[in-house]
């Protein structure tokens, strides 16, 4: 038994919401740990295809998106004094609306993170890069704009603030 433990805990790599598992359209890495690893985030399953074929699996991940994410832009309301139970009510919501939309539970997944903390654990964090990769388009640029909204808020905002967060030119 202790065998077929440690073989099971070479092949699982780390993440905060492993009950979920992994999403099937990830096409992970070779590569166990953080460091030199990346995520490459595609709009499509045609992009996916091409960015599968040319990827590097030791160290390259392709997660395709289906159509546009949920625009998760939520504004932050002024700390006062009596405000802070508001103030949590009003992050309570923004997280519901971000959970609503199945893209982006997949991205949260595939991250590792656990939206639901306050403050992330960036130990967590599956990949070392996280390059957003979109078509050239009035589309991609739309896709582009709305995955950096959702990396712009609170928790996710951490990722940009240390320099995980890339776009593909």
């Amino acid at each position: 038994r202790d065998v077929a433990r440690k073989a099971r805990e070479n092949v699982r790599r780390k993440g905060a919401l492993e009950l979920s598992g992994l999403p099937g359209k990830l096409a992970d890495c070779q590569i166990g740990k953080q460091e030199g690893t990346e995520l490459f985030i595609v709009e499509g399953d045609s992009a996916g295809g091409s960015a599968k074929q040319g990827r590097n699996r030791s160290n390259q991940a392709v997660l395709p998106l289906r159509g546009k994410i949920l625009n998760t832009y939520v504004e932050e309301i002024a700390r006062k004094k009596n405000s802070n139970k508001d103030g949590n009510e009003h992050r309570i919501k923004s997280l519901a609306k971000m959970m609503s939309s199945n893209e982006v539970v997949t991205l949260i997944n595939a991250l590792g993170l656990d939206p639901k903390s306050e403050d992330i654990d960036l130990k967590d964090l599956r990949y070392g890069k996280i390059i957003i990769m979109t078509d050239a388009d009035v589309d991609g640029s739309h896709i582009r704009a709305l995955l950096l909204t959702f990396f712009n808020n609170k928790p996710f905002n951490k990722l940009i603030e240390n320099g995980h967060v890339y776009l593909a030119q």
